[in-house]
């Protein structure tokens, strides 16, 4: 019996189904690279919104200056810390200190307040005139807080004073102004003038503002000063 040689009948590719293989090929490696290019662009895009957020885009809550931290509160205060004699303070202001750079203060007086609270046992007298606005005397309040015992950095002897009596009127706070100014009486008298500016004459300390909401903007350049987070 004869055996006939087996025929396996195999599919053939034609040449237009090569030709639409290729086709699908080519399809197939331009979309794998179009979703490539995609993510990539992406993943840059991304990268740079971090790096704008991070370096350009600055939390208005939060400044940082001479590495001491300001947060805003609710109250619009500026809140800082401060560690004195080992213990750490939270420390309010109204304004933080890239607020106030534009103020000029004569170093020498914070100089004296320095000297007459390491040499002296004297008093401090922070003079306002009985007619001013109450702005200034929350002014004042800035910093006689660090010069007196709040937050133990001067601990000097503070007190509330009138630059001039009003006749009709109790005095219920001594009158001071720098003619009293002495090696025993240090005055601070903070008024309204035509500019904001910090100087000194002697044993007195003059605070001025070009008006009275300025008067609080100065007081915390000097407050600034006292601390030390601003230096000259």
């Amino acid at each position: 019996m004869e055996h006939k040689p087996e025929h396996h009948q195999g599919r053939h590719i034609t040449v237009e189904e090569e030709k639409t293989g290729e086709v699908k090929e080519e399809k197939n490696t331009g979309r794998s690279i179009l979703i490539t290019a995609i993510i990539i662009i992406v993943i840059v895009a991304i990268l740079a919104l971090i790096i704008i957020s991070t370096k350009y885009l600055k939390n208005n809550n939060t400044v940082t200056y001479n590495n001491y931290v300001f947060e805003k509160y609710e109250t619009n205060k500026w809140m800082t810390q401060q560690l004195i004699k080992g213990q750490l303070y939270n420390i309010p202001f109204y304004n933080n200190p890239t607020q106030v750079l534009d103020i000029p203060i004569d170093p020498n007086s914070i100089s004296v307040i320095r000297d007459f609270s390491f040499n002296t046992n004297g008093t401090v007298y922070v003079a306002v005139d009985p007619n001013e606005s109450s702005k200034i005397v929350m002014a004042g309040i800035e910093y006689a807080r660090l010069l007196g015992t709040v937050y133990n950095i001067y601990n000097m002897n503070v007190s509330s004073a009138i630059s001039r009596s009003v006749p009709g009127k109790p005095v219920e706070s001594p009158v001071k102004t720098c003619d009293d100014a002495s090696t025993n009486t240090l005055v601070i008298y903070q008024f309204v003038s035509d500019k904001n500016l910090v100087s000194i004459e002697g044993n007195c300390i003059l605070l001025e503002s070009k008006d009275i909401n300025e008067s609080i903007r100065v007081a915390d350049a000097f407050a600034f000063r006292l601390l030390n987070i601003i230096q000259e």
